[in-house]
């Protein structure tokens, strides 16, 4: 029988532990997207019938050759088939996943009826979340493409008509053909996107490169400025898989995490969500603590919280039915039971500081206070660390010293690079204030800045200083700023300066541990274009790429080179970052629609987006779950799942290797492209190649196959508490490398064959580790024989390069925004963004101003009078209504990204809505439910309004990745009376009419200008003005 798992035994990791929990929300008023208008040809090619996106599906069941039936024969099927024809029909199911950019890619059964997708289902294997089980809401979509399609109108206007396959594709050939020829291929752009998983899910890269390259991009727009940080403070080689397991954090007894809510990122049982469940559970039964800091009471928060409240119910219980004789409480025993001693050398003297054991501090603490939110200012997590690290230092003498002196580059004047000592540049210096801004980074200077007050400071330090393990994590909202690159390298600086990496029980600071990186993919071959833009720069390079260099973030250029031209031809495959998810989404609008820029657009998708808008020629793509497709999941892949394909296209859609296939047919490079294989083929031949790399590792094991202890001794086979069985030893000692990992301490099992695969639909690799993943546990453990990624081989928190990069950045807009060591910046202010003058009076001035701390905070002094908008040179403080709110998104329950962003029947959908606090509100005049207008220099949006104390005053908040809709009588309303101000390139305020986007598109709002170090994504800096309508 051959050693591998299927379906029927998940591990006890992912094993579905209880129904979905829903994200409370109050509001229910939700924007429908306007659907698009096509125009189909009758048979003599003519202009035929105008129509509406939602009449495709009512018109077209049955063939997807025949032509559209009239208006009046039309038929709307009905919603569900009635029994009977249930009974009738042939029932199948098929075996899919989730291929979303997500790190659960979810097993999926679908159920069909006589071919049809009639039911969406969970294998049970590893449980999906309500977006996975939504599926065939989404591939049924009105906005689901059926057939090719060709632009009539303007771009972005949406007018489209339908042609061949043969149509489309030669004209996709010819103009990619002309663009190579008048421009070279670097003109030639491959957009950015994430919408397919999949070992073959990238064909257009390959096709590309087989066709002599095209113009590249780096980064993403998730995480590109702790990318950035983590190369220097950490190497190259730390980014991937990034930090510890989330189920590693059960073995703390801190959990501190920054910006991040695995509960909604991650939803499912089989990801982040299921992991976020156990950890809360067993850190609420070892009486464990959360700390969660961020502007916004997030969903996980309220789930850690619920974890907490059931485990002190079943403690209450059981202390009642315990004997009055018993001396301590169940939950005190459990505490006590947990303790973990420092694992720092106690012969150092600085540090010899004694050190409360959890449980006494737990005991200290208030009731119910064993999950705290601590709320900050966007944007301010850096000056909160710094603060820290400050009383850490100065008061609780609580650091890791000999750990900073060996394994660090940076902490203290001695441990810096001879040629920069003596000059103030060290992170001790920095805290002190005797080095980089002169201020001593006391709490009172972190509450001014954060919104936290000095004794929520002093709280947290002391809680630090006091427990071991912890498990600081941070998610990649923090930086996602104009300041991210210094925000996440703050909060990586914290795990190291406490010791506090490569531990049991710990992480480096990072992000928990990403899906992925074990399947082999089909090669792209090699692209002969050398140089490469960031990804976030796309617009910068149509508008004049003859203005970007190195200085611009071109890579693979010399330092006194430009591009020769700009973006002539796109292709965007299965994204919407043309338009949607890029910042200042106005600008894209006006910047793709202008054919003389980038003269031809071609986009391959699944449904009609507002990046389709824009594009010369739609060809309609296949989910994977459509077609044949094998990917990988789980940290270091520990999850295959496949799909069999056998639900199939319909209508007029295809695959995009297909077309990739029939582009290279027409150019003449086919045998290059396929070299003879079918996607369905390619994939079975990476499959069996992965079957015969684990094959030859298991050839390296010992055939007694055993479950091994740290200490290498057998186990029995009931699961010990990790925590104990660890103790305090480096992580290493408990797990290996992968590669060392799957040598020499766990037996290997092969891969299941193609067909077992695609029947099951997913297996679980027994080649990989049980245990949680530790991020950097090899080199916590040795770190001489597995030194870091870097030039020093120690964390470079002074880093030769930053210092490099600060120095580049003199006399540019974005001096001081990079220094040497991890040091807190302030992020963009609210000019940037054109709302720091205030324009006109409160909507309701009968409304009290006074109202909170941030009102009392704003009101302009005695004696002044409110600023007047018309008097620039005015000293005056605005009145609390008229101060600019800062404004940035998070991720929906319902959505990743934009995907899912057209499906209104999903379960448990929060509304869209601008979420702000009662201070905010009552001194605008704004409650729930009223429509109010966010708007600055990029944009104006408006959606209905949620007062909620969830987040922090001064802050608006909103879901990201709604659908852009323009608002058209509004639009027509404000070209023909309201010129609305709009600042130039040059400072002057020019009149121009703008459309108001009632989708609830974040990105309206947000800049296209990249951050300073990584040139990534900076969207979530940005402010606005609020005001109901």
């Amino acid at each position: 029988m051959e050693d591998f798992e299927a379906q029927a035994t998940p591990p006890a990791s992912i094993q579905d532990n209880g129904s979905m929990k829903a994200i409370s929300n109050i509001a229910n008023h939700i924007f429908r997207h306007t659907p698009p208008t096509f125009r189909t040809q009758d048979s003599s090619g003519g202009n035929g019938l105008i129509r509406e996106n939602q009449d495709r599906l009512e018109a077209l069941e049955g063939t997807s050759s025949s032509a559209p039936k009239s208006a009046s024969s039309r038929a709307v099927p009905s919603a569900e088939p009635s029994p009977r024809a249930i009974s009738m029909a042939q029932k199948t199911t098929s075996r899919a996943f989730c291929a979303i950019d997500c790190p659960g890619r979810c097993p999926l059964v679908l159920e069909l009826r006589d071919g049809e997708l009639a039911r969406v289902r969970a294998n049970k294997a590893a449980p999906a979340c309500h977006r996975g089980l939504s599926m065939r809401a989404w591939a049924n979509s009105p906005d689901r493409l059926m057939w090719p399609m060709r632009r009539v109108g303007p771009r972005g206007s949406a007018q489209f008509e339908r042609i061949t396959w043969d149509e489309a594709l030669d004209t996709v050939a010819r103009e990619l053909a002309r663009v190579r020829c008048e421009f070279g291929n670097d003109a030639i752009y491959l957009a950015y996107s994430t919408g397919q998983s999949c070992t073959t899910a990238d064909p257009f890269e390959r096709l590309l490169n087989c066709f002599g390259g095209f113009l590249d991009r780096y980064n993403n727009y998730s995480n590109p400025q702790i990318n950035a940080m983590v190369r220097a403070l950490y190497g190259e080689g730390a980014l991937y898989p990034g930090g510890s397991d989330l189920d590693a954090a059960a073995d703390a007894n801190l959990l501190l995490v920054f910006g991040a809510s695995p509960a909604e990122t991650g939803t499912g049982r089989a990801t982040w969500h299921g992991a976020w469940d156990r950890v809360c559970k067993r850190m609420a039964a070892r009486g464990g603590r959360i700390v969660m800091v961020d502007p916004r009471r997030n969903g996980s928060i309220r789930e850690a919280e619920q974890a907490f409240g059931r485990e002190a119910a079943e403690n209450s219980l059981a202390a009642a039915r315990q004997s009055a004789e018993t001396p301590t409480s169940t939950n005190d025993a459990l505490r006590s039971s947990s303790h973990e001693t420092s694992p720092l050398d106690q012969s150092c003297p600085s540090d010899k500081q004694s050190k409360s054991s959890v449980a006494e501090h737990n005991r200290e603490a208030p009731p119910n206070a064993n999950v705290t939110w601590l709320p900050v200012n966007p944007g301010t997590d850096g000056a909160l660390v710094a603060a820290l690290l400050h009383e850490l230092t100065f008061t609780h003498n609580a650091l890791a010293w000999d750990f900073l002196r060996e394994c660090c580059i940076g902490f203290t004047d001695d441990t810096l690079p001879a040629r920069w000592r003596g000059k103030g540049l060290s992170v001790l210096d920095y805290l002190q204030g005797t080095g980089y801004d002169r201020v001593a980074k006391t709490p009172a200077w972190a509450a001014r800045i954060t919104g936290a007050s000095e004794t929520a400071i002093r709280d947290l330090a002391r809680e630090l200083a006091r427990t071991q393990p912890t498990f600081i994590m941070q998610g990649w909202g923090p930086q996602r700023r104009s300041n991210g690159e210094m925000t996440s390298g703050m909060i990586m600086l914290l795990a190291l300066a406490l010791g506090q990496v490569g531990l049991p029980g710990t992480n480096n600071g990072m992000n928990v541990a990403w899906g992925g990186g074990f399947l082999t993919h089909v090669s792209a071959g090699r692209n002969s274009v050398p140089f490469r833009i960031p990804a976030y720069r796309f617009l910068d390079a149509i508008e004049d790429g003859t203005r970007l260099g190195v200085a611009e973030g071109v890579r693979g250029l010399a330092a006194d080179q430009r591009l020769a031209h700009g973006i002539k031809a796109i292709v965007c495959h299965g994204g919407n970052c043309l338009t949607n998810q890029h910042g200042d989404v106005n600008r894209a609008h006006r910047v793709l629609a202008d054919t003389s820029a980038c003269e031809f657009i071609v986009n391959i998708d699944v449904e009609f987006t507002d990046s389709a808008r824009y594009a010369d020629i739609v060809l309609p793509d296949l989910f994977r779950m459509e077609q044949v497709s094998v990917m990988d999941a789980d940290t270091w892949g520990r999850r295959i799942v496949a799909a069999d394909g056998a639900l199939g296209p319909r209508f007029e859609r295809r695959g995009a290797w297909d077309m990739c296939c029939d582009l290279a047919k027409r150019w003449g490079i086919e045998a290059t492209f396929a070299e003879g294989l079918t996607e369905a083929e390619w994939i079975r031949e990476l499959h069996e190649t992965d079957r015969e790399r684990t094959a030859q590792a298991s050839r390296r094991l010992a055939p007694e196959k055993k479950r091994l202890t740290p200490e290498g001794t057998q186990a029995d086979s009931e699961q010990t508490d990790s925590a104990q069985t660890l103790g305090a030893q480096p992580a290493c000692q408990a797990q290996k490398t992968r590669d060392d990992h799957a040598a020499e301490n766990t037996p290997v099992s092969t891969l299941p064959p193609f067909e077992h695969l695609l029947e099951q639909g997913v297996c679980f690799r027994k080649d990989a580790a049980d245990a949680p993943f530790v991020a950097l546990a090899d080199w916590r453990c040795d770190p001489v024989a597995h030194p870091l990624d870097t030039p020093s081989g120690k964390a470079e928190i002074f880093s030769e390069h930053l210092a490099a990069v600060a120095e580049s950045l003199h006399g540019t807009p974005d001096e001081g925004a990079i220094t040497p060591i991890p040091t807190y910046v302030p992020e963009w202010s609210a000019a940037e963004f054109g709302v720091d003058e205030p324009e006109g009076k409160c909507e309701r001035g009968d409304q009290p101003a006074s109202e909170g701390e941030l009102a009392k905070a704003l009101k302009p002094n005695a004696g002044q009078n409110a600023r007047n908008s018309a008097n620039p040179a005015s000293t005056a403080v605005p009145r609390a209504c008229e101060q600019a709110l800062r404004v940035f998104g998070f991720h929906s329950v319902a959505r990743i990204h934009s995907s899912w962003g057209n499906v209104f029947a999903m379960p448990k959908r929060p509304p869209q809505v601008i979420s702000i606090n009662p201070t905010d509100a009552a001194a605008r005049g704004i409650r729930t439910g009223d429509l109010v207008e966010a708007t600055n220099r990029f944009g104006a949006l408006r959606l209905p309004a949620e007062v909620t104390d969830d987040v922090i005053a001064g802050t608006v908040i909103m879901p990201q990745g709604a659908w852009w809709k323009v608002d058209s009588a509004a639009f027509a309303t404000k070209a023909s009376s309201n010129q609305t101000r709009k600042r130039t390139a040059s400072g002057a305020v020019a009149a121009s009419p703008r459309p108001v986007d009632v989708g609830g598109c974040i990105n309206t709002l947000t800049s296209s200008r990249p951050s300073p170090l990584a040139f990534g994504n900076p969207q979530h800096t940005c402010w606005c003005r609020l005001r109901s309508v």
